[in-house]
């Protein structure tokens, strides 16, 4: 199975981090960004059959693609915003990571008006 693979990746790539942290902390720091970004763009490639998935279901359901466009985003964000957040928090840098969180959160709020909107359209429409 892929996953005991991706496993073996992370556990070699953590215990060549942690040894070469001792002598190269930036080098540690680079390698484990270089790792993180290696699983995640691994596990996108294995959404692809999800989200051809969901695209048909979207269309069969009737609902706007606008929609769901938008909640990819938000989803995306939230996952963006996660990794950052892990490797300032990885660097010592506790500050950066927490406005970056801060700041994730405000982007999936702005990017969330237009379905708050329609939500309140549709209950207002029912009252």
């Amino acid at each position: 199975m892929d996953i005991f693979k991706l496993l073996g990746f992370a556990v070699i790539a953590t215990v060549l981090i942690v040894v070469i942290k001792e002598q190269r902390k930036e080098i540690a720091l680079i390698l484990s960004v270089f790792t993180a970004i290696a699983i995640i763009a691994y596990a996108m490639t294995q959404m692809s059959g999800v989200i051809t998935m969901l695209e048909s279901l979207i269309e069969k359901s009737g609902i706007s693609k606008d929609f769901m466009l938008i909640i990819f985003k938000v989803i995306g964000i939230a996952y963006l915003v996660e990794f950052g957040k892990n490797i300032c928090m990885d660097a010592g840098q506790s500050a950066i990571a927490t406005k970056l969180e801060m700041a994730g959160k405000v982007m999936i709020v702005v990017l969330s008006v237009p379905l708050i909107n329609a939500l309140l359209s549709v209950i207002a429409g029912m009252v």
